[in-house]
């Protein structure tokens, strides 16, 4: 009988007798349920955001600051140099010859009644900056008009603060009515008010935007793009790749929980991997006159350990498939608002990272036991009672 015929008759043989140890088993499936369970939901904040962050249409786009202000609320790019950056080579242009490019601002408006101060946040966009969001549609009422003093609320910040159609927003020179409601399939922007920018600049004596937003030809157009900004002596700006800009913020918000994520998943899966040990202690154990039985019929140490290192990863694996399972059904797509609206997401990566985490957790528990199992005399395993 060759070595695989035996690893493959003694875990069979393992597995059959499962049935008479489901309970200690069930410890091993619980106990990596928990962990992957826990580690998956909460890496489902970060994938979320990722989602809500990083946009398919943005690996062609780039963003231009003012030099040293590299952040959405500055207002350091002043109106006079817009047009020179619109000028740029490589910026994409619409039916009519315009630039795919918008100058955008990003402001924090006083608090709305029982939420805290800076809780809402108003982005100023241009004429050009529903066309570099093409998911962008009104479900709700109509488009603020341009020049006019409306705004429309995305559906995250809707439901967050009970805004409406025909709700009203103080701001320094008084209320502005909310004309609609708008999506942007899961965009971040949806946590934002939305107004024309220059009327809401000068309505709140703003004197600079944050960013030029420009959608490049392609991805190729960058460096000349970038080249052309960063070496004009009449301007003094920072470029940068959008998706640059969006793993930057990212990684600024999202770095607590993943460390947090992972600490917790490492406590859990210590506290599983001692459970394993004493869960595949027992069953060889309690397997030892089987195991020594098969040791004096020819079959080797190696078949003997191997199978108590398959059962517990096989336990293990099954524990995953349950917690991801679990957190899945629980949380994926529930929305919750974390430096704005975005929906929770146990993305397949998280699915494979539970499962990875649970069988290398399983197959360190698993290893002693093995070790013992393997090393078992037949004599001895036969005399045992």
């Amino acid at each position: 009988m060759t070595e695989l015929r035996q690893i493959a008759a003694v875990c069979l043989v393992g597995i059959g007798s499962l049935r008479e140890r489901y309970a200690t088993a069930l410890v091993i499936v619980v106990g990596m349920a928990c962990v992957v369970g826990v580690l998956t939901s909460m890496l489902s904040l970060t994938a979320g955001l990722t989602r809500a962050y990083l946009r398919p249409e943005d690996a062609t786009r780039a963003i231009v600051w003012a030099e040293r202000a590299n952040f959405d609320q500055s207002r350091s790019l002043h109106r006079d140099v817009i047009g020179t950056i619109l000028d740029a080579p490589g910026i994409a242009r619409s039916s009519n010859g315009a630039a795919l490019a918008d100058p955008e601002f990003l402001m924090r408006i006083p608090p709305l009644e029982g939420f805290a101060a800076g809780s809402l946040q108003l982005r100023g966009v241009g004429p050009a900056g529903l066309a570099l969001r093409p998911a962008f549609r009104i479900v709700a009422g109509r488009m603020f008009r341009t020049g006019a003093r409306e705004l429309v609320v995305g559906v995250g910040a809707a439901r967050k603060f009970g805004l409406t159609v025909g709700s009203e927003v103080r701001l320094r020179d008084g209320k502005w009515p909310i004309v609609g409601v708008f999506s942007c399939g899961a965009d971040i922007i949806e946590s934002y008010l939305v107004g024309d920018a220059v009327i809401v600049m000068a309505a709140t004596r703003r004197q600079g935007f944050a960013q030029v937003i420009a959608q490049l030809v392609d991805a190729k157009a960058y460096p000349e793009f970038q080249r052309w900004l960063t070496e004009n002596p009449a301007l003094a700006v920072y470029v940068e790749r959008k998706t640059d800009y969006d793993r930057r913020e990212l990684g600024m918000n999202t770095a607590f929980f993943t460390r947090m994520a992972y600490v917790i998943g490492a406590i859990m899966a210590l506290g599983a991997l001692c459970g394993v040990v004493k869960v595949m202690s027992a069953a060889v154990r309690a397997r030892t006159r089987e195991i020594g039985t098969l040791r004096a019929i020819g079959f080797g140490a190696t078949p003997v350990a191997l199978s108590v290192l398959l059962e517990a990863a096989l336990l293990g694996t099954i524990g995953a498939v349950i917690g991801a399972a679990m957190a899945w059904l629980v949380f994926d797509g529930r929305e919750m608002w974390v430096w704005g609206a975005f929906k929770l997401h146990v993305a397949p990566s998280l699915w494979v990272l539970g499962l990875v985490w649970a069988l290398v957790t399983s197959l360190l528990g698993g290893f002693l036991p093995a070790l013992r199992a393997g090393r078992l005399p037949p004599f001895e395993a036969l005399r045992a009672e």
